[in-house]
């Protein structure tokens, strides 16, 4: 299943999901994600949240150490299980289904050893993900020639596949009644500002190359550093519909270095404040969006030492170009911030000429580490040539 932004395919794949685990005699569904961490907060919450929106939460049974689901009437269960641990997939006995979650972030040999290791018996497998180039191995494996089905406007749901056992379903966010009528206007201007994005993130086409990353030079540790200077955390508040991010940020010479601590939707000032503490944040300095005061203030009250960040005339601007004078790296284990960093793009004239200003999409965890360097690292560099910070 595969669509564009804001198309509900991961809600779908969670209700099919349910429904198995509720009504088959013996049902055993896997959660996949190419990393394990991520799972929590993506397929085992939309679960949570539908179990929890249809007023069946006395039904089920949510255990988060190791992450399953447990459906009491007849003891059938949702597991998880991450790809970034060897033979992981393996260990489980008599599965009937798999979901992959952001498959297309999946290796094609993980996916054939995962595939190969569960043909025990019928397995069910669901793909979800969102199309980007066409060089994917998913495109190559599961789709025919995109001419053969493709329309322009995105106004078709069913794809024969050159698999014989696969069925292909795309959505786009018209597909979805629950989407915003912000995120439907964000989408829709594309339209005219931005074609092919329009396209791959909108529409939920295959692609071609994206022009106009803001970020184009960065890096991937395996770890930060021993001797990286800590700055700070940086925090961009997400709520609802969008993710709340938090980055630990370091230097080391002339390297900023990101680590991610915390990527997810819908969630709280007390699960950021827990989160926060979880990490052993202490009496660390906490940088957050100052659009935010009453959010500051409330973390502020749970112990955590936060401060607004500093903004003026055009900072998102100077905080990029800021940001653009290190040598940018990221830890591998930051998934979502890698993400970012390969999709945060400049608005584009019809005549592909950048507008100087971003799209506002994958930008959450690089906000964050951008309130960390317009107020602790401009600010320094302010204090040593007694510069004015307007």
């Amino acid at each position: 299943m595969y669509g564009g932004r804001d198309s509900a395919k991961s809600y779908f794949a969670a209700q099919k999901v349910i429904i198995d685990t509720m009504r088959k005699p013996y049902s055993r569904f896997i959660l996949v994600r190419k990393v394990y961490a991520d799972i929590k907060d993506s397929q085992y919450q939309t679960i949570k949240d539908i179990v929890m929106a249809y007023g069946l939460m006395d039904h089920f049974h949510f255990i988060e150490n190791p992450l399953r689901i447990v459906f009491k009437r007849n003891g059938n269960t949702i597991i998880s299980r991450g790809l970034d641990k060897e033979h992981k997939t393996k260990s489980i006995k008599d599965p009937t289904g798999v979901c992959y979650e952001e498959a297309n972030e999946i290796r094609f040999n993980d996916f054939l050893k995962t595939t190969t290791s569960l043909r025990g018996g019928i397995i069910q497998e669901i793909l979800t993900f969102n199309p980007e180039l066409e060089t994917e191995w998913i495109n190559s494996y599961f789709f025919p020639n995109k001419q053969s089905y493709e329309k322009p406007d995105g106004k078709f749901h069913w794809v024969n596949s050159i698999r014989s056992d696969t069925t292909i379903l795309h959505t786009t966010y018209k597909d979805n009644r629950y989407c915003t009528e912000q995120s439907v206007e964000l989408l829709e201007s594309f339209k005219e500002t931005d074609e092919n994005y329009y396209k791959i993130y909108s529409l939920g086409l295959w692609g071609g190359v994206l022009e106009g990353l803001i970020y184009e030079n960065w890096e991937i540790l395996e770890t930060v550093p021993k001797e990286a200077e800590f700055i700070a955390y940086g925090l961009d508040f997400g709520f609802t519909n969008h993710e709340t991010a938090i980055a630990k940020v370091y230097v080391n010479g002339k390297d900023l270095i990101i680590d991610e601590v915390l990527y997810g939707k819908g969630l709280s000032n007390i699960q950021i404040a827990t989160a926060l503490k979880d990490v052993k944040v202490g009496n660390n300095e906490v940088i957050a969006d100052s659009a935010e005061p009453k959010s500051i203030a409330q973390l502020f009250d749970l112990g955590i030492n936060v401060f607004d960040a500093i903004k003026g005339k055009d900072s998102v601007l100077a905080g990029i170009h800021k940001v653009k004078e290190y040598n940018i790296k990221i830890t591998a284990k930051s998934r979502n911030g890698i993400r970012e960093l390969k999709h945060y793009r400049w608005k584009m004239d019809r005549n592909g000429v950048s507008l100087n200003e971003p799209i506002k999409m994958y930008d959450h965890l690089l906000d964050a580490v951008r309130y960390v360097v317009q107020t602790k690292l401009m600010v320094r560099q302010s204090k040593k040539y007694n510069l004015k910070i307007f």
